[in-house]
């Protein structure tokens, strides 16, 4: 069988209709076309519905519209009010690191797809998003490898490099010019060749410039990700592990449990790119510099994706389809937000579409050929679970099960073949938490060292599924609530989803692989209300799956009124979704802001925007060269240029620890034995965490013990005077001997 037939008796099993009925009589043509004006009308009318209630029901989604007034506030906002401050060409080095990792990714996943046979019967698209998914997550793995075996600051990660690029080299030599045109020449059947060109209207000369050039319409997106990409990190999870635990690691040489920060003990896949970002950048402050490399490589799986998307609806169903995908999964605020802030949803999200694409096009292969597409599926659901727990359940479970019955009939093959290929992409990271934490999914089954009982208790109350004011952690006024917060209420949802989606389902000509993919966000959503505690930033990963049935929603209807009905809606939702993410004060919009001064970020007066706390500023800046600084209740120490010693809410209180049950000279001599030289205790979040519903933090830090006992009484601490709000933080000086005595 040529290549050719057999993609094209994949697309036949794929997108054939779900019901195999005989086709209806000619004489019923008018009652189908009178079904399908029913149709077309009721979606249009629902989606209208849809859009008042979307933007009635938060209000700053309208408020933004208004920005079209302000274009000179917005732009002012990119350099902080301030022209003085715009510099740009100091990215160059984060983009050419950033770049170098994304190169060597695809080289060495090409190389991976051709051994493995991935790449048979691949558009050249197909290919390169396969290919630079595969090698990110090679990479990703080979730096674990190398971080465990201590080799940090070896020459290894770099010999790497060389060897893979010499190894492409000789592959592409190897293969000729001649074998690579012809290999090319083959592209996969789509729509387009199984004859819905003719249902295309001539007459219609919009379709084809979306066709042709829609894409460039998600280039404002392209250009937000990558410049709130090179910013400094400014959220919260971001500055306490998804950056912070490779800064450490890259300081240490070394991948080691950290007893500290329970959340560095996860599987952080995603996260490892800024370490070998780390490794490759060179100069002063490497750390710094590596991780803005590392956020721009993890902000770069959302194009990916889009283009992975792209692809997708050129083989399932027709190119606009495609470019519909692509440009609603590109323009969602929550996909935007995310790749910004160095968030690691988005490279979930990109494993599980092209996991979930991998094995459609295994499934829909007579008699389950094409292994290669098989482990690769794997190897992708693996290299989710290999970014955080959750896949297991919502990639890597369910896939397996559709590699156990895709082909009618239950076969243990090819299930435990994909197995295999997933232990692959994520195996070592649970085994490095077997050998260094006695517990292969630490700490999502707490168990093994640094666990308490105290402790697992507080870390299973926050991570339960939430009660609501009743005690009750299932019932229908919740389940409402959900709908509601993922339908339209969800401050970062997008306008275009839902509507698209919905057609998808409820065209005349359904398909089985429509279904299948509706199955799999049913599944996924149950199992998030179910079994999690329902944080919506973890049903993000599920948004490209749902951006597919857009795209082919999109064209599901053929009808010139719901055609121009899209249109619209596109038309709508991307400027309302633009302007959205364009709005001043949703988050750090000082895209040309010198990065050298938002590294020390100094607000321009009291209480100005900064994302650097005023305490690890002066720290930063006064501090002597080797002094060591305790936080406590402060658990973001990114930006500090000190050795920091610190701990997470659920981690033991190190403050405790060496103040608890002993005297002032003994106090003393713990902070000095340990190299403390200051003490930075940030009220505001140990209040914060203490609140009701809240994580819990040790009642043995009060104010009336620090500066009572430990200032006043005892010398232990001396208070440093800054210019901010005592009751929101406190930095305190150890002092090196009590004081003197006066002798009478």
């Amino acid at each position: 069988m040529t290549t050719k037939k057999r993609l094209g008796a994949t697309n036949d099993r794929l997108l054939r209709p779900a019901s195999s009925s005989p086709p209806a009589p000619a004489d019923s043509s008018g009652g189908a076309a009178v079904r399908s004006t029913l149709k077309t009308v009721g979606l249009l009318a629902g989606t209208a519905l849809y859009l008042t209630v979307f933007f009635v029901s938060q209000p700053v989604r309208g408020q933004s519209l208004l920005l079209v007034l302000l274009p000179d506030q917005v732009v002012s906002s990119w350099v902080g009010g301030d022209w003085n401050h715009f510099q740009v060409s100091d990215r160059w080095p984060i983009l050419v690191v950033a770049g170098l990792i994304l190169t060597l990714a695809y080289l060495g996943g090409r190389l991976t797809m051709a051994a493995v046979g991935g790449d048979r019967g691949l558009s050249g698209l197909e290919v390169f998003v396969f290919s630079t998914a595969v090698g990110l997550a090679e990479w990703s793995l080979l730096t674990l490898a190398v971080g465990l075996a201590a080799g940090l600051r070896g020459p290894w990660l770099h010999l790497a490099a060389v060897g893979v690029i010499a190894g492409w080299a000789i592959w592409w030599w190897q293969c000729g010019r001649g074998l690579r045109k012809e290999t090319n020449r083959e592209k996969p059947c789509s729509a387009r060749d199984s004859g819905s060109e003719a249902d295309r209207p001539q007459d219609d000369k919009l379709r084809p410039w979306l066709d042709r050039h829609g894409l460039w319409l998600g280039l404002p997106f392209l250009l937000l990700i990558l410049l709130g990409a090179t910013l400094p990190p400014w959220d919260f999870d971001v500055r306490e592990y998804h950056l912070q635990v490779p800064k450490e690691w890259f300081q240490a040489g070394r991948i080691a449990f950290l007893p500290h920060n329970v959340y560095g003990n996860m599987p952080l896949g995603a996260e490892l790119h800024a370490l070998l970002a780390m490794v490759f950048m060179p100069g002063e402050r490497a750390w710094w510099w590596g991780a803005l490399a590392g956020k721009v490589v993890i902000a770069c799986f959302a194009p990916l994706t889009a283009l992975g998307l792209l692809a997708a609806g050129r083989r399932f169903a027709t190119p606009l389809a495609g470019v519909v995908a692509a440009l609603v999964y590109i323009s969602i605020p929550w996909v935007v937000h995310v790749s910004q802030a160095g968030l690691i949803e988005g490279a979930v999200a990109c494993y599980l579409l092209l996991a979930v694409y991998a094995i459609a096009i295994w499934a829909g292969e007579h008699g389950g050929g094409g292994k290669g597409h098989l482990v690769l599926a794997g190897f992708l659901a693996g290299a989710a679970a290999a970014c955080k727990y959750p896949p297991l359940l919502f990639v890597v479970a369910p896939l397996t099960l559709v590699a156990m019955f895709a082909h009618g009939r239950c076969r243990w093959q090819p299930a435990a073949m994909f197995l295999a290929a997933a232990l692959c992409g994520c195996g070592l990271w649970y085994a490095k938490n077997w050998v260094q934490a006695g517990n292969p999914v630490y700490p999502l089954v707490l168990g093994g060292v640094s666990r308490t009982p105290e402790r697992i208790a507080q870390w299973n109350r926050a991570h339960r599924v939430p009660p609501d004011e009743r005690g009750r952690r299932y019932s229908v006024a919740q389940a409402a609530v959900a709908a509601a917060d993922l339908g339209w209420r969800n401050l970062w949802q997008s306008p275009l989803l839902l509507p698209l989606a919905a057609a998808a389902l409820l065209a005349a000509r359904r398909r089985q692989l429509v279904l299948w993919l509706a199955a799999y966000v049913g599944f996924y959503l149950a199992v998030w209300w179910l079994a999690t505690h329902r944080v919506d930033r973890f049903w993000v990963p599920l948004l490209p799956v749902v951006a597919l049935l857009a795209g082919m929603g999109a064209v599901a209807l053929t009808s010139e009124a719901w055609r121009r009905g899209v249109f619209l809606l596109l038309g709508i939702g991307l400027a309302a979704n633009l302007l959205f993410l364009l709005s001043a004060g949703v988050y750090d919009q000082r895209y040309l802001v010198s990065l050298e001064r938002l590294r020390r970020d100094h607000p321009a007066e009291r209480g100005g925007l900064s994302r650097v706390h005023p305490a690890q500023r002066y720290l930063n800046m006064h501090a002597a060269a080797g002094e060591r600084v305790l936080f406590v209740g402060e658990a973001q120490p990114f930006d500090l240029e000190l050795p920091v010693l610190y701990s997470t809410c659920f981690d033991e209180c190190l403050f405790e620890r060496w103040m608890k049950d002993r005297t002032a000279d003994q106090r003393r001599a713990a902070l000095l034995r340990q190299g403390i030289g200051y003490v930075l205790v940030n009220w505001s979040e140990i209040d914060r965490y203490r609140s009701p519903g809240n994580y819990g933090f040790s009642d043995y830090v009060t104010r009336r013990l620090v500066r009572e006992e430990l200032v006043r009484e005892q010398h232990v601490l001396r208070p440093v005077p800054l210019d901010i709000d005592p009751e929101a933080a406190e930095l305190f000086q150890v002092e090196l001997s009590p004081p003197r005595v006066p002798q009478p």
